[in-house]
């Protein structure tokens, strides 16, 4: 009796001493090592997306929703691929495409002046009646107004309140809708979209470039034009497909690649051509012709101030495609590390991302669906 006694006691002790140390250590390996990684992982999140965690993965399902594609393995056509052929057919046929040079024009570059006198710019925009409404209309939006909520009828006061860079791109704007909405190929609904995207990102850049502590005004302008070769991609197609936006997306192939195979040129060398033609500065074209960049070699002999600039743009492109601004099916373009790190972002371009600045996008965008294409 006593043996069987001691040797069930014995089992029972083997049996806690056992069960104290896990049990199986299988179930042990698959479980617990995930579970302090993912509470590793999420520690070492930033404190505000901690803090907004539902927010955040909210955006993380919309990428995982769209396609992405990697360009820094793809020959990306620039300026520096065509022959001389090539290059004069490209510039001839975008010099049949003038920037006009009215009061508009004439304020967008003397704004370029930091410490140019406010009072000769209104007197100025005060020539145009079509740059004055504009700036009026804009001002007295619910997006501008002032806290006294008085509407404002003078030109001066306008352009205190809006802010010399925000008029600039204002005026700039209505340049290019002018030379657009006359010379593009695309229907009005085509042009709409694009532009609606086009300042988006320009919204979004400057947001961004505020929060870098840059000068916001270089990068809303190129914000503005980073897709201005979209309008004019149809005067190289190579074949007649319909709707030249309104196009089904071949699987795996990136649209600026698409774009290559259908005209042989893509949006950003268009882009940058048209920069040169309309003698806009050269950084405004650097801007425009490297926005995809896919790889950070491509930027390497560029300076630092212009590399910030184009990742920005990017980066900004990238959110408004995430947050569906896009002139069409939206998609995403990965962003280089090294960039993003350059710019002092993390790694994940959705943490960039704020109610606030979709806030600020998001009335920008309603602000030009009532006052522009008219």
């Amino acid at each position: 009796m006593y043996p069987l006694a001691l040797f069930a006691i014995f089992l029972a002790v083997l049996a806690l001493i056992w069960l104290s140390r896990g049990g199986n250590k299988a179930p042990s390996k698959g479980l617990t090592p995930p579970t302090r990684k993912k509470a590793k992982k999420i520690a070492s999140l930033p404190p505000f997306v901690q803090a907004n965690k539902l927010y955040y993965q909210q955006l993380l399902l919309k990428r995982k929703e769209l396609p992405r594609y990697c360009l820094a393995s793809s020959a990306i056509k620039t300026t520096r691929n065509l022959n001389e052929t090539q290059k004069e057919f490209l510039y001839q046929e975008l010099k049949k495409v003038p920037l006009p040079s009215g009061a508009a024009m004439r304020l967008s570059e003397m704004l370029r002046d930091p410490f140019v006198d406010s009072k000769e710019v209104a007197a100025l925009a005060s020539s145009d009646p079509v740059v004055s409404a504009r700036l009026l209309a804009v001002v007295n939006s619910a997006y501008f107004r002032p806290a006294s909520g008085k509407k404002v009828n003078s030109i001066h006061r306008a352009i205190l309140l809006l802010g010399f860079n925000q008029v600039r791109n204002l005026l700039f704007q209505l340049v290019l809708e002018h030379a657009v909405n006359r010379y593009s190929p695309l229907s009005k609904e085509e042009i709409r979209k694009i532009w609606l995207h086009s300042a988006a990102v320009s919204v979004a850049a400057g947001e961004l470039a505020k929060r870098q502590e840059e000068h916001p005004g270089l990068v809303l302008t190129a914000g503005l034009m980073h897709d201005i070769g979209k309008f004019f991609l149809p005067f190289f197609k190579l074949e007649d497909e319909g709707s030249f936006l309104a196009h089904e997306m071949e699987e795996d192939t990136p649209p600026l690649l698409r774009e290559e195979n259908q005209t042989g040129f893509n949006h950003a060398l268009i882009g940058g051509v048209l920069c040169y033609v309309w003698r806009l500065p050269k950084e405004i074209m650097q801007a425009v012709s490297y926005h995809h960049f896919g790889h950070f070699d491509r930027l390497k002999n560029l300076s630092l101030r212009m590399r910030r600039v184009i990742t920005t743009v990017a980066v900004a492109d990238y959110i408004c495609h995430l947050l569906r601004y896009a002139d069409e099916d939206p998609y995403l373009y990965e962003i280089p590390k090294e960039a993003l790190a350059e710019c002092g972002f993390p790694d994940q371009v959705e943490f960039l991302i704020t109610p606030e600045l979709e806030k600020e996008i998001e009335k920008m965008v309603a602000l030009l669906k009532e006052y522009s294409f008219q």
